[in-house]
């Protein structure tokens, strides 16, 4: 009869989540993975499977943790708002007192530029998926009238995604944490025009 788990998955996908975005996937052994969950090496790999494998849980942790706070951003009254939602959200992960929310384990891992094929696809695909949501809010904000700029939604996208990282790396630097939600601004600024 096998023995039943004694751990909370939801909390072992998070602290893996923590290791891998900490580390990278280079930089994390299973020594690491052992410490940040408690488990030991067989139970990890009896539970989740190979490296590769707790890497794969730790991403979709790490974006759903991420993307919890997206739902609002949808709820929002107009597209403009749910910009500055996901904003908000990314300042307040920005200030955390935990590196593995500063950062993102996605944008990590891309430039880690791993070897493994299907990891690599994984991360391009939550990149895009981020991407492509904020697209969806920017045009939604051009058809509802909350954002002015005729510029493509796509275009528009691009510029935002870019503000998404360099707010990462702006909280890392000496006081960048004070002047993230006035980069924030300007860059949504960027949605009044031309």
């Amino acid at each position: 009869m096998p023995r039943e788990r004694s751990f909370s998955e939801p909390e072992v996908v998070d602290r893996l989540a923590d290791a891998f975005t900490t580390h990278g996937f280079g930089g994390t052994s299973m020594a690491v993975l052992q410490e940040a969950t408690g488990l030991g090496k067989q139970s990890l790999y009896n539970a989740f499977g190979d490296k590769a494998a707790l890497y794969r849980l730790a991403v979709e942790g790490a974006v759903a943790r991420f993307s919890a706070g997206l739902s609002a951003a949808q709820a929002a009254p107009d597209g403009r708002a749910a910009l500055a939602l996901l904003f908000e959200r990314l300042i307040e992960d920005c200030r955390s007192d935990q590196p593995s929310r500063q950062r993102c384990i996605v944008t990590c891992g891309l430039l880690e530029d791993l070897d493994d094929p299907a990891l690599r696809s994984l991360l391009e695909h939550k990149w895009l998926a981020t991407h492509e949501f904020i697209r969806s809010q920017v045009e939604r904000g051009q058809r509802d009238g909350s954002i002015a700029s005729p510029r493509p939604s796509a275009a528009l996208a691009d510029q935002l995604m870019l503000a998404v990282g360099g707010l990462r790396v702006m909280a890392r630097v000496p006081g960048g944490a004070q002047r993230l939600a006035h980069s924030v601004a300007a860059q949504l600024a960027l949605l009044d025009g031309p």
